[in-house]
């Protein structure tokens, strides 16, 4: 009897609630070139594996830590068809609190994740807008801002221009309440994010103390809408008496120097170097990174005065990396956009974007706390989380190729060519999908299987079939432990 769709889609197929946590025991390929191609951006596509065959892995590494240099056509069509995303902050004001800027600071984070060649800096300003969250609920003008300004234009930069910008964006100043903060009454919440969170780590070194007297130093900075960034010192509120943090005396009599000194201190400090170089090899490496590569990647760190590239290049030419093949669990945003990216799909507005990312619990600029979306395995997996996945998977294949109403389309038929026998169309959208044909021939079975009904790889692939398959066949193999595991 050949399997059904329901029978493919039984939780109990791929992944128990005892199991689910594990990654599969082998993945898609261990060849070197695909597993930087899987990790460095959003999904292997046929066109990206073709070129770095064509110039070789670390060549294709050098081009994507160099973004400026690539050629991006359709990342540049995303932002010409998204105006909004290059307004000042009085132009993002003046259009007022009707979610014309959510929706678009949402559809230029997704479009030019899944059609960007620039495909390592899209990952890293995802790294670095988990890193410095800010909720946009009640902030998203200048939350877009400090996306736009800060995030996206330090992505892979210095590491103090991004603790720098983010530390006088009006989005942070207000969320953490540090707009609020005064002499009389320093408030200490930015100051123990800044401390916990966005440089020395929770195990970092500094005290309580160093949080309070961290408030002090920062007092005067705030927000004032008459100025072009929204961003004011102010040198009234300012506590100008003598300070000292984390062993470092700050004299008394000064303004702004007293914060510019602390950014200093705390972004050149070696916990801060540990701290990030640790929070990258989970992002790329595995949810529990070497001690080793974190300690090389924290050197690279300190000598290149916090440069992200070195870092990066360190992490991704390292044994460790290379060892770590099948150990990452895209998240369901990753997961999302890596979809797109394999099916082409669009959808009729970004609204429908929004559902189905709100049905995945990955909203971008959605995280309530100052922390950003999890980034281990353990906090995705889930029977809800897996069947969330499966159902969006079926909704950009099957429901956008077979269904009009929908409200979505796809190209799935301009991406398979025309394959005679279903192995041939399995081998096609196993291409698309895993950027390679040569999945486990177990996997390949299964799949088999069902676009055959149980005919086998040779049964011709009819218009009929093709028509009645293709769209749930992409689903499968998308909503696949293969897949979901990189």
């Amino acid at each position: 009897m050949h399997p059904s769709r329901r029978d493919l889609f039984n939780p109990l197929r791929w992944a128990s609630s005892s199991s689910a946590a594990l990654p599969p025991s082998r993945s898609v390929s261990s060849d070197p070139g695909l597993h930087l191609l899987n990790r460095l951006s959003y999904g292997a596509l046929p066109e990206e594996v073709a070129r770095l065959r064509e110039i070789g892995a670390d060549a294709y590494l050098d081009e994507q830590l160099a973004p400026d240099t690539l050629d991006d056509p359709a990342g540049d069509d995303v932002m010409r068809a998204l105006p909004i995303l290059s307004l000042d902050r009085r132009g993002l004001h003046s259009l007022g609190f009707d979610g014309r800027v959510g929706l678009a600071v949402l559809a230029g984070m997704v479009g030019r994740a899944v059609h960007s060649r620039r495909q390592l800096y899209e990952r890293m300003v995802e790294f670095w807008t988990d890193h410095f969250n800010v909720p946009a609920t009640d902030l998203m003008h200048d939350a877009a801002l400090m996306h736009e300004t800060v995030i996206r234009q330090h992505a892979l930069g210095r590491f103090r221009d991004l603790v720098i910008g983010t530390a006088q964006s009006p989005a942070m100043l207000t969320y953490l309440d540090q707009t609020y903060s005064t002499k009389e009454h320093p408030n200490e919440n930015y100051a123990r994010e800044l401390l916990e969170l966005h440089t020395l780590g929770v195990d970092g070194g500094y005290t309580e103390q160093d949080v309070k007297e961290t408030a002090r130093a920062l007092t005067g900075w705030t927000v004032n809408n008459a100025t072009d960034s929204g961003f004011y010192f102010d040198a009234s509120i300012h506590d100008t008496e003598p300070k000292t943090i984390l062993g470092h005396t700050f004299p008394a009599g000064r303004g702004i120097e007293d914060g510019l000194h602390l950014l200093g201190l705390v972004v050149n400090h070696p916990e801060t170097a540990r701290y990030l170089c640790y929070k990258l090899c989970v992002r790329f490496v595995s949810d529990t990174p070497p001690d080793s590569l974190v300690a090389g990647a924290a050197q690279v760190w300190q000598d290149s005065g916090g440069q992200i590239v070195p870092v990066l290049r360190h992490i991704f030419q390292s044994p460790e990396f290379m060892a770590s093949v099948g150990q990452k669990l895209r998240r369901p945003l990753d997961f999302f956009i890596g979809a797109l990216r394999v099916t082409g799909t669009r959808s009729a507005n970004d609204w429908m974007t929004y559902g189905l990312l709100e049905e995945l619990a990955q909203v971008p600029y959605s995280w309530a706390a100052p922390d950003g979306y999890p980034d281990t395995a353990e906090a995705w997996l889930s029977s809800s989380g897996l069947l969330a996945r499966w159902n969006v998977a079926m909704a950009l294949t099957h429901s956008a190729y077979s269904d009009p109403e929908s409200g979505m389309t796809n190209r799935l038929d301009q991406f398979i060519g025309t394959p005679e026998t279903v192995g041939a169309l399995v081998s096609e959208v196993a291409t698309r999908v895993f950027g390679t044909p040569d999945i486990p021939l177990d996997e390949a079975a299964v799949f088999i299987d069902y676009a055959s009904d149980g005919a086998g790889a040779d049964a011709p692939v009819t218009p009929r079939l093709r028509s009645a398959k293709l769209g749930t066949l992409f689903g499968l193999m998308l909503a696949s432990p293969l897949y979901q595991w990189r």
